[in-house]
């Protein structure tokens, strides 16, 4: 339970990058009440951003007609958090598709959580090349 709340934490600190906010560790954890690991928070949110060029590209790859920059925020902020999670870390892809697709159902839109399993499922067909590309930004 500790790592879903983590996720969602992480995603909130994304969304708010996208603002041009800088990531604070120590208030977004004081102000959000619930256990949160924050090792596991700190791999999550530094991997998106850190790596934001390449995901992006990646996205953008495999979400059909969708440039990155035309998506909804909330969307954006998912699919980077979830293609970090398959691409930059060893969570099973299985959980990396369904914790975002959850994510999308509570905060996305009404095609949201559709749109977002299948460009999820895509890149998950291509992981073992995507994450080769990742290794070299």
């Amino acid at each position: 339970m500790a790592r879903t709340a983590t996720r969602l934490l992480a995603f909130y600190m994304i969304f708010q990058a996208d603002f041009g906010q800088e990531p604070d560790y120590a208030l977004a954890m004081e102000g959000f009440h619930r256990p949160v690991n924050e090792d596991f928070l700190r791999q999550l949110v530094e991997g998106v951003l850190s790596h934001s060029h390449y995901l992006d590209e990646v996205i953008s790859q495999h979400s059909r007609n969708w440039s990155v920059e035309r998506m909804p925020r909330v969307d954006r902020a998912v699919l980077r958090l979830a293609t970090w999670e398959l691409l930059g870390t060893d969570i099973p892809p299985a959980v990396a598709i369904n914790e975002a697709v959850k994510l999308a159902k509570d905060y996305g839109g009404a095609d949201s959580s559709a749109f977002i399993n299948g460009v999820l499922d895509s890149i998950k067909e291509r992981r073992e090349v995507l994450v080769s590309g990742l290794k070299k930004t």
